[in-house]
């Protein structure tokens, strides 16, 4: 391996490890046979003089995400290996849970923020969604779903990231936070201890996203909003790989990327682009359909998914504009019609509990438990135990089913 004061090599060896930037200082030896660049997605002007000069040599170019522009003047074929849906579903990889919470005041935040080569302004980028809130969203999710995982925070900038460890800290969280400065042998010490679990979470900007391999992170924090497709994947890559005891990972996307780009089992490697011009990466169009969030728990849900997978709840439907009186449907607002005040509406839906309740074989007591969820901590008065129950309607089917469920996952929780 050409590395620091490491210059030793011969024709005798079989194998010679270098970076581009050391082969552009030192030159390379000029008797290899083949030459394979990784992460070619990642491609230095160094690498396409090195081909040019040695165009009779076979050159191979190996990334999980060959997106970048004009990739197809320097390579002539590409092979494609088994989609990241067929080795998810094969069992190769685990499974994404996703949920995207505050992604609108993240929208918000990062209007008006620069584009330069294809995607933000880092500097730009890392001020505009370093905010107290926003972090602070970050660290009350991460306690709320992060299951108390091994988990991989991508934040904006550097300042950023540091204030993510901060919070985190504050709640008494272990964490680390590493960059480009942190010196080689402290970096390795961090790594060690993220996996001997003495510290839970690892925040960074660039440093976690390629070449990165813990397969024991299970929980990914997206805080660093991008338009790039191939960096999105690659950081999703860092929590897909299977371990010992993982069954699939946990995406809290707190920057909008994958309502934007979909999950690991989305992505499809597209044909090599073979434009002349233009930095970044190959934007098509998808032809898929986006993401949707859960509007009660903020799971992402396949379009097509009418049920979250999460919670249980069915998506709200469109209401309509008319109410059903004595079998006529009267315009919603029309004069003369009230609508059901809030005391009355609270009491409906207690009664209704109460019905399905009795219907299986439950306690009807516990209505008043989900009329207290359900409102807010609205207590019912104690005489509405007496009140007859009312036939339940779906609404109140889904809700209760939606409540098991969630006790039921707390239940799995306490006993991990």
């Amino acid at each position: 391996m050409l590395q620091g004061e490491n210059t030793s090599y011969s024709r005798e060896d079989d194998l010679v490890v270098a970076s581009i930037q050391t082969i552009r200082a030192r030159s390379a030896p000029d008797w290899v046979h083949v030459v394979i660049i990784d992460e070619v997605h990642i491609l230095h002007q160094a690498h396409i003089k090195l081909m040019e000069r040695w165009n009779a040599l076979p050159f191979i170019g190996l990334s999980a995400t060959p997106l970048r522009k004009g990739l197809g003047r320097h390579f002539t074929n590409l092979v494609r290996g088994p989609s990241i849906r067929w080795l998810t579903e094969n069992g190769f990889l685990v499974p994404v849970r996703g949920f995207a919470p505050a992604s609108d005041a993240v929208a918000d935040a990062i209007r008006g923020v620069k584009v330069q080569g294809g995607d933000y302004a880092e500097a730009d980028l890392g001020q505009a969604i370093n905010q107290k809130s926003l972090v602070g969203d970050i660290v009350s999710t991460w306690q709320e779903r992060g299951e108390d995982r091994q988990t991989l925070c991508f934040a904006a900038s550097i300042a950023h990231s540091k204030a993510i460890r901060d919070d985190f800290e504050a709640v008494g969280v272990s964490i680390a936070h590493i960059d480009a400065y942190t010196p080689d042998d402290e970096r390795r010490e961090i790594v060690a201890a993220f996996k001997a679990r003495e510290i839970r979470m690892l925040t960074s900007v660039n440093v976690l996203g390629i070449g990165f391999d813990v397969p024991d992170a299970s929980c990914l924090i997206l805080a660093r909003p991008t338009l790039s497709e191939s960096l999105h994947i690659q950081q999703m890559g860092r929590g897909i790989r299977r371990a010992t005891d993982k069954t699939d990972c946990v995406v809290l996307d707190h920057s909008g990327n994958t309502l934007k780009h979909g999950l690991p089992i989305h992505f499809e490697v597209p044909d090599l682009d073979t434009s002349e011009k233009g930095n970044g990466e190959v934007r098509k169009k998808k032809d898929r359909d986006t993401l949707i969030k859960c509007t009660h728990c903020g799971a992402l849900m396949e379009r097509d998914q009418w049920q979250c997978p999460e919670c249980g709840m069915d998506r709200p439907q469109r209401k309509s504009n008319v109410i059903h009186r004595d079998g006529e449907l009267i315009e919603f607002g029309a004069a003369g019609i009230e609508r059901e005040s809030p005391m009355e509406e609270r009491k409906t839906f207690y009664r209704r509990c109460m019905g399905l309740l009795n219907q299986q074989g439950g306690n009807p007591s516990r209505a008043y438990w989900l009329t207290k969820s359900k409102y807010k901590g609205f207590e019912a008065p104690w005489e509405w135990r007496n009140l007859p129950p009312m036939e339940p309607t779906q609404e109140i089917e889904r809700y209760i089913q939606h409540q098991n469920i969630r006790y039921r996952k707390s239940q799995r929780r306490n006993l991990n």
